[in-house]
């Protein structure tokens, strides 16, 4: 995979990050782009929502193991989305998403961060923030 060969100018290198990686091809090439890019990277958050089982576990040991191998700081929030999902009458998908940035945000004050990446692609609804 070529990646281009600077950081895209939404992105300053002055910025301190937070990357989302989920596990999957969109969000590991991100973070593999960024630390290419020597973008300030400050943490990889990691969302477990506890819905697919061992699959869930095995997303959040590959991310963690990742983190280990690029010298990154992994965080990991474990959430019961169905619990949630249950208690305030929302879907799985919409307590996920819920769950997802609420955390974002909070971890990106906590670590003083400028921006939290999150990956998409040409097939993903696009979410509004």
């Amino acid at each position: 995979m070529a990646f281009p060969h600077s950081l895209p100018p939404v992105i300053s290198p002055a910025q301190r990050l937070i990357v989302a990686v989920s596990g999957g091809a969109d969000s590991v090439a991100m973070l593999l782009f960024l630390k290419e890019m020597h973008a300030n990277i400050v943490a990889v958050a990691h969302c477990n929502f506890q819905l697919r089982g061992e699959e869930s576990e095995r997303d959040e040991h590959f991310v963690e193991t990742l983190c280990r191998r690029w010298g990154c700081d992994f965080r990991v929030a474990r959430f019961d989305t169905k619990s949630e999902a249950a208690a305030c009458g929302e879907s799985i998908e919409m307590a996920a998403r819920r769950l997802r940035y609420e955390w974002f945000d909070t971890l990106r004050k906590e670590l003083n961060a400028d921006v939290v990446a999150v990956a998409h692609h040409l097939d993903d609804d696009a979410e509004t923030v």
